[in-house]
């Protein structure tokens, strides 16, 4: 199970980092052009990016494939491979303790969240997956004038009206997951920033004489404890408060504007998630098929067996012949000898990567790896003392 989630998560880690990258050089002019609340809802590409990712591959023309993510992800999925299964289990162990970590960060700062709360240090705030509610401070009344705690108020439940706490939670869902990957966590206080930016842009539509007033409310929030990031929705969150300032001088964009930005929006979706499809799908094409001549020593007396067909015919023993996919294994067997074989491309075209796993009396013994050239014989030695026996293999590459 560890050599096959393993490699699945860090499939999605480079989908999810390519998606941040493509958001975050499409936000600063989202935001000039469109307004925050569509650069807000750009992120939900990241999720549908990894959506299609987790999709199983499906054939496709070569022109619908996308050829450079098709080669990076080739290449991050023989880095990622583990050469053994003890390997990848401790891949898995090491995956698993780094995700129970940040697990256990968030779970520290919404707990410290909660004792703040009790003590009336929180806020304003909103909170409350099941349970929405609007956290206020102790010195609310006395910090805020009465214009100002009707727009902070406004703010926070705008939070809860767009599901942001939900958001927020889907968030530290995926820095958990992909706690290793230093392009997620940036990404992800990137979100956090125009999540308050949409939820701006969201009470000055509904306040835009107010827009002074709102301002001076967002500079007393450096007076406020900072609360650790948390799922909560904060309004001190640290966030640039001067982002936050200049953006409200921007005149919000008008009924126009949105519906592109809409069509804008809808467009990227479908943009990102044919590349994303294009590029699983190119490898169902591309990957090439081999047909592998099998043949041993002939000075042992032993029966080789190579996926159920066996070498021996009468006296004469003849060498089988296997046809496997790159990434599709295959198995040879040597009285108590049993030797896996997978395929996989080579650095050039004329090559090929033979990696095995060698066991006896089902005992993992080593895990070879050889390159061949197509067309040439290579051999391998297995086994040591009285009955040592070597394999060769011939790789030629069919259509």
């Amino acid at each position: 199970m560890a050599s096959e989630l393993i490699p699945l998560v860090l499939r999605a880690a480079l989908f999810t980092s390519l998606a941040i990258l493509v958001v975050l050089a499409l936000r600063r002019p989202l935001l000039r052009w469109l307004g925050p609340a569509l650069a807000y809802q750009t992120w939900l590409l990241v999720p549908l990016v990894v959506a299609a990712s987790m999709l199983p591959a499906r054939p496709a023309a070569a022109l619908q494939s996308v050829q450079v993510l098709r080669k990076v992800e080739t290449l991050a999925v023989q880095a990622s491979t583990p050469s053994s299964s003890a390997q990848a289990d401790t891949l898995w162990l090491v995956w698993v303790a780094g995700a129970a970590a940040v697990a256990l960060r968030f779970v520290l700062a919404q707990r410290a969240f909660q004792c703040q709360e009790s003590t009336g240090d929180a806020g304003p705030a909103s909170s409350g997956l099941l349970r929405p509610r609007v956290v206020l401070p102790r010195d609310f009344a006395a910090r805020y004038s009465p214009t100002e705690q009707a727009l902070v108020l406004a703010h926070e439940r705008a939070h809860i009206a767009r599901g942001d706490l939900y958001a927020n939670l889907l968030a530290a869902l995926f820095q958990c997951v992909f706690w290793f990957d230093p392009l997620v966590h940036f990404g992800v206080r990137r979100f956090r920033q125009d999540q308050e930016l949409a939820c701006d842009a969201h009470v000055m539509r509904q306040h835009p004489q107010q827009r002074r007033t709102y301002a001076e409310a967002l500079l007393k929030s450096h007076t406020g404890a900072v609360a650790r990031t948390g799922i909560h929705c904060h309004w001190q969150h640290p966030h640039p408060t001067k982002e936050r300032i200049m953006q409200l001088q921007h005149t919000p964009p008008g009924t126009f504007r949105r519906l592109a930005g809409r069509c804008t929006l809808a467009l990227l979706a479908l943009g990102v998630f044919g590349a994303t499809l294009g590029a699983r799908a190119e490898q169902a094409v591309s990957t090439p098929k081999y047909e592998v001549a099998l043949g041993f020593d002939r000075s042992k007396q032993v029966t080789l067996y190579a996926a159920e067909m066996i070498a021996k015919e009468g006296d004469e023993a003849r060498a089988p012949r296997v046809v496997a996919y790159a990434g599709e294994p295959f198995s040879v067997e040597m009285d108590d000898w049993r030797l896996e074989m997978e395929p996989s491309r080579g650095d050039k075209p004329d090559t090929v990567w033979l990696a095995g796993k060698l066991y006896k009396d089902k005992q993992l013994v080593g895990t070879p790896k050889l390159l061949a050239r197509i067309g040439e014989a290579a051999t391998i030695r297995v086994g040591d003392g009285d009955k040592p026996f070597s394999l060769a293999m011939t790789v030629t590459q069919q259509p």
